[in-house]
């Protein structure tokens, strides 16, 4: 079936950021959305496949598997990578080459600081050049996540030979360890491909392997992951399919879909929100941090242990609380501290989009902002973009005014020259959070005053009228703009970087799995596994326009 996507050049760019930027081939920048691409018979176009550093969590966790080794060595690179997924803004710098050097250091010596330690880590009660064979034939290929060949293994168990004479055995194994957690084939995710081969390649099972751990567990493969892909098990889709699922169903997917939502919702600005205590005396860091915790068991909930549908996430007419947090909210239903389905009123309740964790961060500390909250809608849910604010304008919020709702106060704003093509699309959308205040507690009026919550989408197909949180929320999930920019997001945290012109075709694919699914976010992830942009890869990084499987 013949198909081209053609979305305004309004959407489908924003929060993405800039790297959600490629070129065609006039050399005009290009965003998902804005240019038409036809998907009959486009061959295998995997797109590019840069190369990954560990980020901060994933070195711990996988420093952790490989070793055992649980004090987050990590946690000392000054550069604090923690959730950054985009290689492209990730770079190696002296500084850091360093941090990792003390790592490695620090991480090699509490392996081997005393008997016990240095013979759980080798497997030998006497450390000689056999028992260092050994245990590297053993260990390497976790380490690396690949076989090894002899010449690698010849080179280890030399430097430790080089090491024991300058030190003695325990200097040996710890510069081995030291080379090991500094080496490229441990650091990086390297996929190396056959120089002379197709100009587009299927991944070995160990790549495969690699990238699906790191997908689903942020980690490296675990024992029957490695078993999959020295048997061939991963060299068909039926294979990889299947450790998809058994990966997702393991729980420590769940931290992995947590950190996506996390940064989707950019729940860490929980971290420094406050509010003025003579107008929300009731807000602090403790209610913050439950705010969180609510937004992760109401992802929990959906995603593990209910319908998994990014539908109920985002409608739902109930969340999850414990007693002290629905004190806070001021309603009923939990008695303990301990997190509960709690019942609400779907006509001001939406899922997550009602949430403390969204609404408190994007409000003021006196007030709420309609602002804020308009630009997450546009800009996180549809990626949308917003012209830029006119050289030198300074734009100074109106007052509070006891007498005036919020709404109206920001009107003379939306009819200002300067103001009106910006906030004409982010007002509006915001202004349907008004039933919250700025400390995200739902409140029936503003100030004596009737709250009005009516507004208007533009430039979108979720394009319309609405009242109120919940009749946005249904826009949002009924349109396939919303639905596009939802399935963007994942696929920066699967492959490393922005969509490009190139993952068109396979993007769209997996949106129509998605919808097909009943917008089952598990269902999207395993599709994400089954596409060509996991599974392949271009041999030529630099030829990726003329680039097409046979």
């Amino acid at each position: 079936m013949a198909r081209g996507w053609v979305v305004g050049a309004l959407l489908l760019g924003g929060t993405l950021g800039a790297g959600c930027v490629g070129t065609v081939e006039d050399g005009q920048p290009w965003r998902p959305g804005t240019v038409e691409v036809q998907c009959d018979d486009v061959g295998r176009r995997p797109g590019r496949a840069p190369l990954r550093r560990l980020t901060a969590t994933e070195y711990d966790r996988t420093v952790r598997d490989l070793f055992g080794v649980t004090s987050e060595p990590a946690r000392r690179l000054i550069d604090n990578e923690r959730g950054v997924v985009s290689a492209d803004a990730r770079r190696m710098t002296p500084l850091l080459a360093e941090q990792y050097m003390t790592a490695a250091e620090e991480t090699s010596a509490a392996l081997t600081a005393d008997d016990a330690a240095r013979r759980a880590l080798t497997g030998c009660d006497t450390i000689d050049e056999a028992c260092v064979r050994a245990w590297l034939a053993r260990d390497l290929p976790r380490a690396y996540r690949r076989p090894v060949s002899e010449a690698e293994l010849d080179r280890l168990v030399t430097l430790f030979a080089a090491g024991r004479d300058l030190d003695d055995a325990t200097g040996g194994v710890q510069r081995v360890l030291e080379a090991i957690l500094q080496s490229p084939s441990f650091l990086y995710r390297v996929e190396i491909v056959p120089a002379d081969g197709a100009p587009v390649v299927r991944l070995t099972g160990h790549q495969l392997a690699t990238r699906l751990s790191y997908f689903f567990h942020g980690t490296m493969p675990d024992e029957e992951l490695f078993a999959a892909a020295e048997s061939g098990a991963l060299d068909t889709d039926e294979g990889v399919e299947a450790q998809a699922r058994r990966l997702l169903a393991l729980p420590e997917a769940e931290e992995t879909v947590q950190e996506f939502f996390a940064r989707y919702l950019e729940l860490d600005e929980l971290d420094h929100t406050t509010k003025d205590p003579e107008v929300y005396p009731a807000f602090d860091p403790q209610i913050a941090a439950l705010m969180r915790q609510e937004t992760e068991a109401m992802v929990r909930e959906v995603v593990f242990e209910g319908d998994g549908s990014w539908r109920t996430l985002m409608t739902a007419d109930w969340s999850m609380m414990n007693r002290p947090l629905a004190d806070y909210y001021g309603v009923s239903g939990p008695s303990g501290d301990a997190f509960e389905r709690v019942s609400l009123d779907g006509a001001y309740h939406a899922g997550i989009l009602t949430h403390g964790s969204l609404l408190a961060t994007r409000a003021r500390a006196y007030e709420t902002s309609p602002i804020h909250r308009g630009m997450f809608v546009r800009g996180t849910l549809l990626c949308g973009v917003v012209p830029n604010v006119p050289e030198g304008l300074e734009v100074t919020p109106p007052d509070p005014d006891p007498t005036r709702t919020t709404r109206e106060r920001l009107a003379a704003h939306r009819e200002a020259p300067d103001c009106r093509a910006c906030h004409q699309q982010i007002d509006p959308l915001g202004f349907a959070f008004e039933h919250f205040d700025g400390a995200g507690v739902f409140r029936p009026e503003e100030n004596g005053l009737a709250i009005d919550a009516t507004g208007e989408i533009v430039g979108t197909d979720a394009a319309g009228r609405f009242d109120g949180a919940p009749a946005l929320a249904e826009r949002v999930v009924d349109s396939a703009d919303a639905r596009a920019c939802f399935t963007q997001w994942w696929f920066t945290s699967a492959f490393g970087r922005a969509e490009e012109r190139e993952d068109t075709c396979q993007v769209r694919a997996l949106e129509d799995r998605f919808v097909a699914s009943g917008l089952d976010v598990r269902e999207l992830l395993v599709g994400f596994t089954l596409s060509d942009t996991f599974l392949y890869r271009v041999a030529d990084q630099d030829a990726l326009t003329e680039t097409e499987a046979p």
